[in-house]
């Protein structure tokens, strides 16, 4: 595909149909997700009937190609990047790219309170390229060419239930964050990060996860650094103790 083949922005259709919902949950989160980091589908369904999430697709829904689903939380501005997958075999098309562009757009200029878009992602130093989920330091790169910023906090992505154990060795990102949450190159308190988090890493267990950490870093009075994707050697890393 040449550059003026590659698709233009595109947030996606949205979708809220449960046995839609539910069947894009296995044709596209199954085959591009660990266990560990799956929620289940009948909790996806519940939470986009709830309205917390959505779900945004390209292509017909017995037929998709790319998927996103934002979460948003209670006590701050800013959003989630749950999940997001582009079908292996429509991969390198520039469909992923589209859709991120265009969601990211999207809310820019339709959701003017959300603060950022937050997006949690493998260390690629410490998750190896997988046949079927793909290699991190892509994955890492492909977020950095559009705008996105690892933060500069310990992060462990907490069990999404019982029978899991949390995720080490991640990285959580801001994407292009507004110009107003910035400044030089710090998150600004006011993008609610910390009451982000602090949903987040809620119910995790203090003594194995770096909870006091990473709500230190997002609390701080200047806000939290923003360190470019280049120089992810700088970026903190919590592992498996």
């Amino acid at each position: 595909m040449n550059a003026a083949d590659t698709p233009g922005p595109d947030a996606g259709t949205r979708v809220d149909d449960p046995l839609t919902v539910a069947g894009l949950y296995e044709h596209l989160l199954v085959p591009n997700f660990p266990a560990s980091e799956l929620i289940t589908a009948a909790e996806l369904v519940e939470s986009v009937a709830a309205g917390t999430s959505t779900v945004r697709v390209i292509g017909a829904p017995e037929d998709p190609l790319a998927i996103a689903v934002t979460e948003s939380f209670a006590r701050s501005p800013a959003v989630l990047l749950g999940y997001f997958a582009t079908r292996a075999d429509q991969r390198g098309r520039g469909i992923g790219s589209a859709l991120l562009t265009g969601l990211l757009a999207g809310i820019a200029a339709e959701e003017p309170e959300v603060s950022v878009v937050l997006a949690e992602v493998e260390h690629p130093a410490h998750h190896p390229v997988h046949a079927v989920h793909g290699d991190p330091a892509a994955r890492l790169r492909f977020y950095g060419r559009l705008g996105g910023h690892i933060l500069d906090l310990p992060y462990v992505q907490p069990p999404v239930d019982a029978s899991q154990e949390p995720v080490y060795g991640m990285l959580l990102l801001a994407l292009a964050p507004p110009a107003r949450y910035v400044r030089g190159d710090r998150l600004l308190p006011e993008a609610g990060l910390a009451g982000a988090l602090e949903e987040i890493l809620a119910g995790a267990d203090p003594e194995r996860l770096p909870v006091a950490a990473a709500l230190a870093a997002a609390r701080h009075p200047r806000g939290t650094r923003l360190i470019r994707v280049a120089d992810l050697d700088s970026a903190p890393v919590a592992l498996k103790p």
